[in-house]
């Protein structure tokens, strides 16, 4: 299934799905009152100078309307906002409401629109009845979600459904009209390894949810993905991939991890995991930094979770698509010019310019790993 992604106030857009190359998805995002919102623009700025497609910002302040316009002014890349995360800030920094309403909903998600956001994450699937799965469900964790939690905080306070899935036909209505992009949150994608072995059938069950929601979607034309997997072991992830887009019949998008024991080095389990994943269909990627599971990321942490994700959504796609002809022309420049190759078939450029400028590596056959037993330009001698 193929997807176009931009919104029509912005008059751009992205094509993604099928054999299209995954695209990569740079989180930013301010939590608390005292971060700088110019921090996260040049996260963003960043991000997208070392390969991001798309910016997905996170921000939790009652300023995140400033820096959704600021986004989109600065940033020439479709921009995705979670839609309640605005709800739940403006609960907290609000007059003292202690929930939002369905006008709340709506309106919050026709204001995005119109601002020009191009994707929106929707947390539809959960619903009133999943409130006691927190009790009975038997996981280590019952939900890593914050989206998904702050849904469930606003029905246990109302005593109402769930507003996103009760008006989904309403937010349809608005995605179409404005051309803006849907991705349904995944509430209970396992929050750790051992859920995802041991007890993972809600999200099967949310999966069969956000597969009826997909249908409604593309039955109004409207564009759509489904968020899926997280912490999942790399045995599992190929066969979770595959049956999930076969339900789903959407693109589906990946933020994985591969083991809950890399703390500190969360970009690394992510590009193992990503791999994996992307190689069995996975259609976006989100760059996982360093700081996962620590903090909010350094500038530093996200040029390096973009450039990571990149190089490991490289190797899963040719994987699938045994297209390795990217990989034979740098295997020439190789054999040509010496183990740097040539920058033209880097995965990221930008960054091996700057590798090549730090080791000192200009031209010819030398570099001080071999020195001057280079196996390239001994085999030379060979022929």
């Amino acid at each position: 299934m193929k997807l176009t992604i931009g919104n029509s106030v912005r008059k751009k857009s992205m094509l993604v799905g099928n054999e299209e190359f995954p695209k990569i998805l740079a989180s930013i995002g301010a939590s608390n009152t005292s971060d700088s919102l110019d921090i996260e623009i040049n996260k963003a700025q960043i991000a997208k100078k070392y390969g991001a497609d798309i910016i997905i910002d996170h921000t939790l302040l009652p300023t995140y309307n400033e820096i959704h316009k600021r986004l989109l002014d600065s940033i020439d890349l479709p921009l995705s906002t979670i839609a309640v995360y605005d709800r739940a800030a403006d609960v907290l920094y609000g007059d003292n409401k202690p929930y939002f309403t369905e006008e709340d909903v709506i309106n919050g998600i026709e204001d995005k629109a119109k601002l020009g956001v191009d994707m929106l994450t929707i947390h539809a699937s959960v619903l009133k009845e999943d409130l006691s799965y927190f009790k009975t469900g038997g996981r280590i964790i019952s939900c890593t979600s914050r989206g998904g939690t702050m849904v469930l905080t606003n029905i246990k306070k109302t005593g109402k459904e769930n507003f996103y899935f009760t008006y989904f036909d309403e937010i349809l209505k608005i995605a179409k009209r404005y051309r803006v992009t849907l991705s349904l949150g995944s509430v209970f994608r396992p929050a750790n390894i051992y859920d995802a072995i041991h007890n993972n059938q809600k999200y099967w069950e949310e999966i069969k949810r956000n597969a009826a929601l997909v249908k409604r979607a593309t039955d109004m034309d409207v564009g759509i993905m489904v968020e899926g997997i997280g912490h999942c072991p790399i045995n599992l992830i190929p066969s979770l991939v595959k049956k999930s887009k076969e339900i789903l019949n959407a693109p589906y998008r990946v933020l994985t991890v591969a083991t809950d024991c890399g703390l500190g080095y969360d970009h690394v389990t992510s590009a193992i995991a990503t791999s994996s994943a992307v190689s069995a269909g996975a259609d976006f990627v989100t760059a996982v930094s360093r700081s996962e599971h620590l903090g909010l990321p350094s500038v530093e942490d996200v040029k390096e979770a973009v450039i990571t994700a990149k190089i490991a959504t490289y190797a899963g796609y040719i994987a699938r698509t045994g297209n390795v002809s990217l990989d034979k022309k740098m295997a020439e420049a190789r054999n040509k010019v010496g183990c740097k190759g040539s920058i033209d078939c880097a995965i990221v450029p930008k960054m091996t310019e700057e590798e090549l400028y730090k080791h000192k590596i200009e031209s010819d056959k030398k570099c001080t790993m071999c020195g001057p037993f280079c196996a390239l330009k001994s085999g030379d001698a060979l022929k």
